[in-house]
């Protein structure tokens, strides 16, 4: 058997490992979403700021749909994460407008807000961002459901300190505010709908009859005294339930700090690799032509870019599993007494909930 030369078998070693990881990209890029007209595309350019026509407050939920390709926890917890990452985002842009109101992440849908955005991440790999936002107000109108789809350019990755997708925040935000305009309800109304709300999903029997529902709208049938115990009860736990929000809320705040530097070198390498790989389909790189040379140096640089990705990527997960471990349990300080929360945001927000039942109904007995 005729032996190859160690020079010649590293060529060949090389040659496949590139085959292989371009045949990868091809597959990624195969199964990412592809635009259609129900997608809105962002301008590269960020617009002027909308004002909202009322002072509302804002409650984001987000979850992700974006596939776990490798099937693992570790990119499962990543993607959780994420989406936590683009929340914030998202309210941060709310936030640099001064004509909003509070503006909170919830771990799920909430009527203590006169506005309920639901974020669904859809697809996201560092060059495409595509998200799909409905918005309702706490009558149960649905005022905007749109998909929005950005592509980031090399500019994007200039800064650091500026998300390479901070267009499509904004103009998610803009069309939210736009669309305010043919609400015919008060700042006032929606602020008592919200508080009726709240008090008819916590504790249903004691606040029966002062909602109408029509389908999935809301209105106000008649309200009670401004002085009803029960009511001013119910406020109180209404302001137990954004304490926890508020709690939660410090510790993503601090999980945003550790992995943001992380998150922002992964998709910088994760969008030169899909980059790379247009790159190739647009001038034919195939098997035949990696016995060029400078093909071939260029596809070495490429194959040190992508061990580069998966560096930053196992580093950015591993932060993810240690962060989320420390975030799974919460401890919230309510009269005088310390309550214990543990298993995911989900879990938490579920059970507390429970506890100001309990709470209510301790105090409706006394």
């Amino acid at each position: 058997m005729m032996a190859i030369p160690r020079k010649k078998w590293w060529f060949m070693r090389l040659n496949f490992l590139l085959l292989a990881l371009t045949t990868l990209l091809s597959q990624m890029a195969s199964a990412a979403l592809t635009s259609d007209d129900q997608i809105r595309v962002s301008q590269q350019s960020v617009r002027l700021i909308v004002a909202p026509p009322m002072r509302l407050d804002v409650g984001i939920s987000v979850k992700t749909k974006v596939l776990n390709n490798s099937g693992t926890h570790m990119e499962a917890a990543f993607r959780e994460t994420e989406a936590l990452l683009i929340g914030q985002r998202l309210r941060g842009e709310f936030e640099s407008n001064d004509n909003w109101g509070v503006v909170r992440l919830f771990p799920e849908p909430s009527v203590i807000p006169q506005l309920s955005v639901q974020l669904s991440i859809l697809e996201s790999d560092g060059r495409e961002l595509v998200i799909e936002a409905i918005t309702r107000a706490v009558t149960g109108e649905t005022i905007l459901s749109a998909k929005y789809h950005d592509i980031s350019v090399e500019e994007d990755y200039t800064n650091e300190k500026r998300d390479p997708f901070a267009d499509l925040y904004a103009t998610v935000v803009n069309d939210i505010a736009d669309s305010l305009s043919p609400l015919s309800y008060q700042e006032s109304y929606l602020r008592r709908l919200s508080s009726l709300r709240y008090a008819s999903e916590l504790v249903p029997e004691s606040f029966p009859d002062y909602l109408a529902q029509e389908a999935d709208l809301f209105t106000i049938r008649r309200e009670p005294s401004r002085d009803d115990p029960m009511l001013i009860r119910l406020h109180r736990l209404q302001d137990y339930e954004l304490l926890f929000v508020d709690t939660i809320d410090e510790q993503l705040a601090n999980v945003s700090r550790e992995v943001s530097g992380a998150y922002y070198l992964w998709m910088r390498a994760s969008k030169e690799q899909l980059d790379w790989l247009d790159l190739r389909r647009e001038r034919g790189v195939s098997a035949e032509t990696l016995r060029n040379g400078s093909t071939f140096t260029r596809l070495q640089a490429v194959y040190a870019a992508h061990r580069s990705l998966k560096v930053h990527e196992q580093e950015l997960f591993e932060l993810v599993l240690e962060l989320e471990n420390e975030a799974r349990a919460t401890a919230v300080y309510v009269n005088e007494q310390v309550f214990k929360l543990a298993g995911t945001l989900e879990q938490q927000y579920q059970d507390w909930r429970a506890i100001l039942r309990q709470i209510n109904n301790l105090e409706s007995t006394l």
